[in-house]
């Protein structure tokens, strides 16, 4: 949020002298003392008037501080702040006006003169509270709209990051590079990898508008990525599925795609160090994905990227963080379990 104008050093500084100058040439108008504006900067009137007006405005100010610490986000706060800034203001104003008539010009104040210096400076507070009031709303709704701004942009690359990952050029092009070998070879193997991409893609495409897809569809893709993995490293990666029940799991459309990519990419394999992935439940809060650890020298950026977003997006949906756990030669990555209660209907 910009910072308001009363609290500005050079509103602070300026508007005093500014102010104070008209509120004598208002006080000359009052009492038909016109002639006086000859020796305007002579007169010692002038210079108390400035003075008043800093008062006033800092006591303003002051008040204002002080209620924004006292009740904050209170309803009719201005309406309070209003009330209790212009009485402080008026007062003091009263008050400090008597005291330069009684020790500076030798004599009690009028009460005439008293009566104009309260209405001058009463009004001055309700103009000084209407800016206030204004420069407020105007900072909130700029403030309302820049987040609005930061949302919309937050909500486009976490949409265009989705399509990233739906898309996964990485894969797209090591399958096309795969079929491309193997295509003079082995009709079938080729067609059975077209159909897996095919499959993968179309499944990543259609659930790419839902929040949730049961965990069952999920493994089903999942296959399908690791027969086009299979191809590239000779059928030395594994799938062990220990889960007893799939059919009320939910997970966002992906994540399990996203993260046993992620794993494949940094692994080494080969056939004295296989892959084997295993899913299982660790408690009622988390079913697992966990393999061993044999990590490549050079990671792959992308796919780790991807993880990470993966972690974030689980933040939205679940109190429970997404996590990943290594322990020694293992590794643990948790998803947050998510149960859709089918027993609950929409009432007709």
């Amino acid at each position: 949020m910009k910072r308001l104008f009363i609290h500005n050093p050079f509103f602070r500084i300026v508007a005093p002298p500014v102010y104070g100058l008209l509120v004598y040439l208002i006080i000359l108008l009052i009492n038909n003392n016109v002639g006086q504006l000859g020796t305007l900067f002579s007169n010692q009137e002038v210079y108390v008037s400035i003075a008043l007006t800093l008062i006033s405005f800092e006591s303003m100010r002051l008040t204002i501080v002080l209620l924004g610490r006292l009740l904050p986000g209170k309803r009719n706060t201005m309406v309070v702040e209003l009330a209790i800034t212009t009485i402080a203001s008026v007062c003091i104003i009263l008050a400090a006006i008597s005291q330069y008539y009684q020790l500076v010009i030798g004599f009690d104040i009028s009460p005439r003169e008293l009566l104009v210096f309260g209405v001058i400076f009463t009004f001055t507070a309700f103009l000084y509270n209407a800016l206030y009031a204004g420069n407020q709303y105007t900072n909130k709704e700029d403030t309302h709209l820049i987040e609005q701004e930061r949302k919309l942009r937050e909500s486009l690359e976490s949409e265009f990051r989705s399509f990233q990952q739906e898309i996964n050029p990485d894969l797209l092009y090591d399958s096309l590079e795969e079929l491309i070998l193997c295509l003079h070879k082995n009709a079938d193997t080729s067609e059975e990898l077209i159909d897996s991409l095919a499959a993968l893609y179309r499944y990543q495409l259609v659930h790419r508008q839902q929040e949730f897809v049961p965990l069952a569809e999920e493994i089903q893709a999942v296959k399908h990525l690791l027969r086009l993995a299979n191809q590239k490293h000779g059928q030395h990666i594994s799938l062990v599925n220990q889960l007893d029940n799939t059919d009320n799991i939910q997970l966002m459309p992906g994540a399990l795609i996203t993260a046993v990519d992620s794993i494949v990419r940094n692994t080494l394999i080969s056939a004295d160090s296989p892959l084997v992935l295993t899913l299982m439940v660790e408690d009622e809060d988390y079913f697992v994905l966990h393999h061993n650890l044999n990590d490549r020298l050079q990671l792959h950026d992308k796919s780790l990227t991807a993880f990470q977003h993966l972690q974030r997006s689980y933040s939205v949906y679940s109190d429970r963080p997404f996590i990943q756990v290594k322990a020694g030669r293992e590794n643990y990555v948790k998803f947050p379990l998510i149960s859709i209660d089918h027993s609950v209907t929409e009432p007709a």
